[in-house]
């Protein structure tokens, strides 16, 4: 990967870390933009590689993200209508369901930011 792609994390503080430390680990460039999730105005994502949040706290983005096609890994506590809901009207999601394996978690961010998979108009539970 010549070119570094910037991941954007939308999440509360605590994991924001978390994943920013196991992600520069990786040698992947992300950045947190926890704070003011539902202000956020959608043209800072442009050019994004990829876009990481949870579900409820990233919903007013990810409501803002309708028909974009840049990849999201959405993370949850758990699976049901209102979030089968929201990733139905993402282009290119992944879904996670917490606690999550991070081994997995990185291996997924890795392949989306080297454009190794895309699941168009529709959505992934992994």
């Amino acid at each position: 990967m010549e070119r570094r792609e910037k991941i954007f994390i939308l999440d509360e503080a605590g994991f924001s870390r978390v994943c920013l430390s196991i992600l520069s680990g990786e040698g992947l460039e992300a950045e947190s933009l926890a704070q003011g999730v539902n202000s956020l105005p959608v043209r800072i994502l442009d050019g994004a590689a990829l876009i990481i949040t949870s579900y409820p706290y990233g919903k007013p983005i990810l409501n803002k993200l309708v028909g974009a096609v840049t990849p999201v890994i959405v993370l949850t506590d758990y699976m049901g209508k209102e979030i089968i809901e929201v990733l139905e009207q993402l282009e290119n999601s992944y879904c996670m369901v917490k606690p999550i394996d991070y081994g997995r978690f990185t291996m997924l961010v890795k392949e989306l930011v080297q454009k190794k998979l895309f699941c168009p108009g529709g959505y992934s539970i992994v």
